[in-house]
This record gives structure tokens, C-alpha cells and sequence, in this order.
């Protein structure tokens, strides 16, 4: 069981304080509204009404120990970088927090965050992968520029084998896994002479170039 500490409740902050918590973990939700912490008290560990831009409060909360403390102050840059700040003095190890822009993460990243997150930026780039390629299903994008996609067979490769379209040479991109959507099995790594059906689904992984070219 992790300790997590939830600065912020508004939409995204709420969700991850109580999923965490669903999960098994220790969560300590804060935020500076007490009708917020009203309606999380019986969803997390512990909620706590405090202005966590003053360095006092946080000093009187958190310990050394805790494996994530998650900002999620919205707009309010300023506020981000005090609490963050604040964290660094006090020892936190690991901080991730919440931006809306390149700028402002540049700057989160320059005083000592672990991590910045765009939960709208991700959520709008994994929309539009879908509704531009209705065939994938998911798209997880990974350091760099790779990504891993979920993406029905293309109609050519119903009865073929995997060897027989060779993916690799021909794409530059991997078949990491095969799920059967009327089974639920996976297969990883499938072998060379697995044969397509309607009902696969293909896990790919590769530079998103190559992955573009694919879905074409």
C-alpha cells in the first residue's frame, strides 16, 4: 500500500484521490475549499481543509516518506509553483503536477517537479487519433516518439499469417500482442505463423511515422 498525498480536488484531482484510494492505498486529499473536502472525507484516508500554498500547513501534514504528492491546482500557475517549491524544501521525492502548457511546465520542471501531466492535452490527443483512424480501438503514446495502438486487422490480412505480411520490413512497426475480442484472449509476442481473423484485435508498437503509415 502506497501513501499518496492529493493537493487539489477539483475534477482531476478528485478522480485520482479516490481511484487511488479504491486501489488499496493511503491518500491524503487537501484542499484550501471545505465544501470540496466534504464530499471526498469517506473516499480517501484522510481530507484535510488547509491553504497548501503556505509552507506551515504543508510542514504540518506531509513527511519525508511519501511516495507521491499529485498537484492539481488548475490555472492557478502561481499556486503550483509555491506548493512545489514548498515539496522540493521538504524533502518530497517524487511531485507530479498538473499544467496546461509547455511554459508552464518548463518552469514546474526547472524548480524540482518529477513530472508534468496535460490530462486535457492527453485526452484530446487520444480522441483525435480515434476519430481520425475509426479502426483504432486505443493509443498510449510512450517516450519520444513512439506509441502503442490497438487497431483492427486491415481486410487484406484476414487469412493470412503473420509472417506472410511482415510487419517489421514492411511497416517498421511490431506486433507486441493479438487479442481475441469474442474470447478475451491475448497472445503475446504471437508467432510467425499466427493467421488473422475478423475478431483480432493488434497491439503495435513503433515511431508514430511508421504507425501513420500503417494505419493508411
Amino acid at each position: 500500500m502506497g501513501q499518496y498525498v492529493v493537493i487539489g480536488l477539483g475534477n482531476f484531482g478528485y478522480q485520482v484521490a479516490t481511484l487511488l484510494y479504491e486501489k488499496g492505498n493511503d491518500v491524503l486529499a487537501i484542499d484550501r475549499d471545505g465544501a470540496k473536502i466534504e464530499l471526498i472525507k469517506d473516499k480517501v484516508t484522510q481530507a484535510v481543509v488547509a491553504n497548501a500554498t503556505k509552507k506551515e500547513a504543508l510542514s504540518q501534514l506531509l513527511t519525508s516518506d511519501i511516495d507521491v504528492v499529485v498537484v492539481s491546482l488548475g490555472d492557478r500557475i502561481e499556486a503550483s509553483i509555491m506548493v512545489t517549491l514548498y515539496l522540493k524544501e521538504l524533502e518530497i521525492k517524487n511531485i507530479i503536477v498538473k499544467a496546461s502548457s509547455d511554459a508552464e511546465a518548463k518552469v514546474l520542471n526547472m524548480i524540482g517537479a518529477s513530472e508534468i501531466i496535460f490530462p486535457e492535452r492527453e485526452v484530446a490527443n487520444k480522441l483525435a487519433n480515434t476519430l481520425t483512424n475509426p479502426n483504432i480501438i486505443d493509443y498510449l503514446p510512450l517516450a519520444g516518439d513512439y506509441s502503442v495502438i490497438e487497431i483492427g486487422p486491415p481486410k487484406d490480412f484476414i487469412g493470412r499469417t503473420l509472417m506472410d505480411v511482415q510487419l517489421p520490413s514492411r511497416y517498421h512497426v511490431q506486433i507486441i500482442a493479438i487479442k481475441d475480442v469474442l474470447s478475451d484472449n491475448i497472445t503475446f509476442i504471437p508467432s510467425a505463423n499466427h493467421r488473422f481473423k475478423d475478431s483480432d484485435m493488434l497491439i503495435l508498437v513503433g515511431k508514430n511515422e511508421n504507425l501513420k503509415r500503417f494505419e493508411k
